[in-house]
């Protein structure tokens, strides 16, 4: 199993992270690796939604479930795809006047050896750079 951590601040309130994260559709808008972005099903509490990710050797869909508790937690369950385990959690904390501090925890492991072998770096690099696209995201828009 690969665990990735990372985290940002930023000089955007939670409230306005949590939004982006979950504006699911608009991933391939501005995540240069997502192919495709497509939500299942939606509630106040929980996401489903599977997305395409293609990134160097990488090419591969899986759907999760994300179950929220909004503007502070967002946290992932596989539900299909290349993976045996794919775990996330997003926390994003208040900081200052208006800011947050957006972190991202990601655990997975591929399901066939010979994927972990050619996969995992590469996925364990697409997950390091979702913190940082977000702030991006955020900082960009109106």
């Amino acid at each position: 199993m690969r665990e990735v951590k990372h985290s940002a601040l930023v000089a955007q309130p939670p409230s306005r992270l949590f939004a982006l994260i979950n504006d699911i559709e608009s991933y391939p808008q501005f995540l240069p690796w997502c192919t495709r972005a497509k939500v299942q099903s939606r509630s106040e509490r929980e996401i489903v939604a599977t997305v395409g990710v293609k990134r160097g050797p990488l090419h591969a869909e899986f759907t999760t479930r994300n179950d929220l508790e909004p503007d502070r937690r967002i946290r992932m369950h596989l539900v299909s795809g290349p993976f045996r385990m794919l775990e996330g959690e997003w926390l994003l904390t208040p900081v200052g006047d208006g800011g947050c501090r957006a972190e991202l925890i990601m655990r997975f492991a591929f399901r066939n050896p010979f994927m972990t072998l050619l996969l995992e770096q590469k996925f364990a690099e697409t997950a390091a750079s979702l913190v940082d696209a977000f702030v991006a995201r955020a900082r960009s828009l109106p």
